[in-house]
């Protein structure tokens, strides 16, 4: 079906038609268009670097602590980003008149009186620390677990540990690689299906010496949602403690990581004990809510939906530095202030766009997006009555004269951005395709959860970087021009998302991919 194209002055001046009519003929008209985009200029110029920074060092302040889910530190952020939205006179739609959507979270975690690893040699005893030290997957049907330690090999392409020798004992291997990415985790899964053959009592996994100590911290919370799927203990160790341990048993673990040999060596009285305790804790997070009633009595009941996370992963093991917290400035204070910034300048304009507005900051997406899944099964308006979601997520980061948007093949918002940013070409601002097809990020973040419900979606980010899920995730790195002009484009998107007449439209990709069961809009 072909889609119904307007200029970007003839939007303007349809968003601009408030008070007293404009005068007959060509002049008038002249005059609605120009007032029209002038105030599209006025409320998109409020959003400012200076604006960015505020937000952005107050989000991802050492108070906030990470702003986990749940903590104090992310109810600050829910009670700041709240009165942000009563400042700028939206109106609350969440829980009981708030601007506060609460919903549940069972969240496991670790005894840690109870949860314990003691490697032993020599009369070396390595006490470990639970998310410091060591991460575990506890095995099937018991709490604890004890054996000696054989050396297995190293887990790389083409040197595959070794199966025979290790019946009974903790099958200790190496894995290289200084983050848990899919080429990781695949080497892992090869490594423990070949050892798995020869019968052990456990796997250790030795981490790299480059292995950052706060992904063990994110690595163990993750895995202690997860039901045991093996018969034993798989425990990942950082190299520091291993080595100790291996020194201890007349050992060098440097060598043998390097040396190429398939050996399987014992470690002379070499053991592990090893005891897990699982906490469960009851919670309600909060989802922040506001929206921005629309000007035109046909369309004001259709609403453009921003979201961003709020949430991050909080207080780790320290790093080399001693900090030990998560302060997620580019993950994701850089979305959060972004949608702030929008909110305010589209409720600066002397007349609101047609369409409704919802601008909602959830919690709960480095735990699974669970606070967007609540969000999209429990909204203030149907579904049906949404007609975009754009979601911003890491947006102030890498080269200064691009941004990604995920998802465009899906629906006409692909198209639409691209005019946009022609439109506006002032920013600089070059929107790319998805870079990384293979990693299905469309489907990772929180957007995914409306596209689900039949909304479609675009999510704006500006890609990984090194400090992604590191205590290094800093303010100061922050890139404040790059930002500002993104918020801009992401206001001029929404402008005409909540301006043209005929809603954005999945496309046959979108349908086919997105929406198997023939949901897309």
């Amino acid at each position: 079906m072909k889609r119904f194209v307007m200029s970007a002055a003839l939007t303007l001046m349809l968003s601009a038609c408030a008070g007293s009519p404009p005068p007959a003929g060509p002049a008038g008209q002249q005059a609605a268009m120009v007032t029209a985009a002038d105030a599209a200029v006025a409320a998109a110029s409020t959003i400012t670097p200076d604006d960015m920074h505020r937000r952005i060092a107050f989000l991802a302040s050492d108070e906030m602590k990470g702003r986990d889910t749940p903590s104090p530190g992310l109810e600050m952020a829910a009670e700041y980003i709240a009165r942000e939205f009563a400042s700028f006179g939206l109106s609350p739609a969440g829980d009981d008149g708030t601007f506060m959507q609460r919903w549940p979270y069972e969240q496991a975690g670790f005894d840690r009186a109870a949860t314990g690893l003691t490697l032993a040699a020599g009369g070396t005893t390595v006490n470990a620390e639970i998310g410091r030290h060591f991460f575990v997957l506890p095995a099937m049907g018991t709490e604890s677990g004890s054996g000696p330690i054989t050396w297995a090999g190293v887990a790389s392409e083409g040197r595959p540990p070794v199966s025979q020798g290790v019946s009974g004992a903790f099958a200790a291997l190496f894995v290289a690689g200084t983050e848990p990415d899919a080429q990781w985790q695949q080497g892992l899964q090869r490594a423990i299906g070949t050892v798995m053959g020869g019968g052990p009592g456990g796997i250790i996994v030795i981490l790299d010496p480059e292995f950052p100590g706060g992904m063990i911290t994110q690595i163990a919370n993750q895995l202690v949602n997860q039901p045991p799927p093996l018969p034993f203990f798989l425990v990942g160790i950082d190299y520091a403690s291993a080595q100790r341990l291996f020194s201890a048993a007349g050992a060098d673990l440097d060598a043998l990581r390097t040396s190429g040999s398939t050996d399987v060596i014992p470690l002379d009285g070499a053991t592990l004990e090893i005891s897990v305790r699982k906490t469960m804790e009851q919670s309600t997070p909060p989802n922040v809510v506001a929206t921005l009633i629309g000007s035109d009595p046909a369309l004001r009941d259709q609403y453009v939906v921003f979201s961003a996370h709020m949430d991050h992963v909080g207080v780790g093991a320290p790093d080399a530095s001693g900090d030990s917290i998560f302060n997620g400035a580019d993950d994701d204070a850089s979305g959060t202030a972004t949608m702030l910034e929008v909110a305010e300048a589209f409720a600066s304009m002397p007349r609101r766009p047609a369409r409704s507005m919802i601008f909602v900051a959830v919690s709960g997406e480095e735990k699974g997006l669970l606070g967007s899944a609540f969000f999209a099964q429990n909204p203030p308006v149907p579904t049906q009555q949404m007609v975009a979601n754009i979601n911003l997520d890491m947006v102030g980061r890498n080269a200064p004269d691009s941004v990604i948007a995920i998802g465009n093949e899906y629906s006409s918002l692909g198209d639409l951005v691209q005019e946009v940013a022609a439109t506006h070409s002032d920013l600089g601002l070059t929107v790319a395709p998805d870079l990384w097809p293979e990693e299905r990020l469309f489907f990772r973040s929180d957007h995914f959860n409306f596209a689900k419900a039949g909304v479609p979606a675009i999510f704006f980010t500006t890609g990984l970087h090194d400090q992604y899920h590191q205590q290094s995730d800093e303010v100061d790195l922050i890139d404040l021009d790059k930002i500002t002009r993104l918020g801009r484009l992401a206001f001029h998107l929404a402008l005409e998302i909540a301006t043209r007449p005929t809603a954005p439209t999945w496309t046959e990709k979108g349908i086919a991919e997105v929406q198997p069961s023939g949901v897309g809009r």
